[in-house]
């Protein structure tokens, strides 16, 4: 059986959004159907629930949905008010607009400079090119390799001919800042039993009420496992607290 990493799974559930925006498990698995994609049985092993992999994915709210007209609009419009414009300051200019991502254009047209022509937006045939390079070799990077590092990147970069990790880095400031730009997470550490514990404890210690939506909230920007590591490792979210209660009481 083949093992899906998380960003698989996150690709295969924004691809299917684009079939069916308000994406729920039963559009999914219709959409899934003779595919070779996650089921939802592994979605729920990888994330923990239905709920997380849909928050993972970005899916978890209403997205609007932009058609392939409405995308090009978008892009245009960035065109215009973006200097210098690129695919990652288009990126964070339509994350604060709520735009469509770079991700979803990919998606929609196949590539990012594929997206620019239908726009009739033209740049340097030689900034196309590279920035075409990177988006492509990244993409599929994050497909083939199991964790996406600089080390594993240089090394089979370096095999297929791709753009070096320098040229990435150059290109977009940092390594991280190029992943962000394609919405690819890097690879999250390996969390333990002891490191849940100890982020309950200090949540707790820190909430004035404290509930899985008060940890999910709490957790934001800081580095705790997530509430989908909880779930996966202790089974459920009150299966975790009561670990923690009773780990307090052995200690007094």
């Amino acid at each position: 059986m083949k093992k899906w990493t998380e960003q698989q799974v996150i690709d295969s559930l924004v691809e299917a959004s684009l079939a069916s925006p308000a994406l729920d498990a039963k559009a999914y698995a219709r959409w899934s159907n003779e595919k070779e994609v996650p089921s939802i049985t592994t979605i729920i092993n990888v994330f923990g629930s239905w709920r997380e992999a849909l928050h993972a994915a970005g899916l978890s709210s209403i997205r609007p949905y932009f058609s392939d007209e409405e995308i090009l609009t978008f892009i245009k419009e960035a065109s215009n008010r973006l200097h210098p414009f690129h695919s990652n300051s288009y990126r964070e200019w339509a994350k604060a607009k709520q735009g469509p991502s770079l991700t979803l254009i990919n998606l929609r047209f196949g590539s990012w400079s594929r997206a620019l022509e239908e726009a009739h937006i033209e740049m340097t045939r030689s900034v196309c090119m590279t920035e075409e390079r990177i988006i492509n070799a990244l993409l599929e990077a994050s497909d083939v390799l199991p964790r996406l590092t600089t080390q594993t990147y240089s090394i089979w970069a370096q095999e297929n001919g791709h753009p070096t990790v320098a040229t990435i880095a150059r290109k977009y400031g940092s390594w991280v800042d190029a992943l962000a730009c394609l919405d690819i997470a890097p690879p999250r550490r390996k969390w333990v039993e002891e490191d849940v514990l100890s982020a309950l404890k200090q949540a707790q210690a820190e909430l004035p009420s404290f509930s899985i939506i008060h940890y999910r909230k709490w957790a934001e920007g800081k580095s705790v496992p997530s509430t989908s590591t909880i779930n996966a490792l202790f089974g459920s979210w009150t299966s975790a607290v009561q670990c923690l209660k009773r780990s307090r009481v052995s200690l007094s």
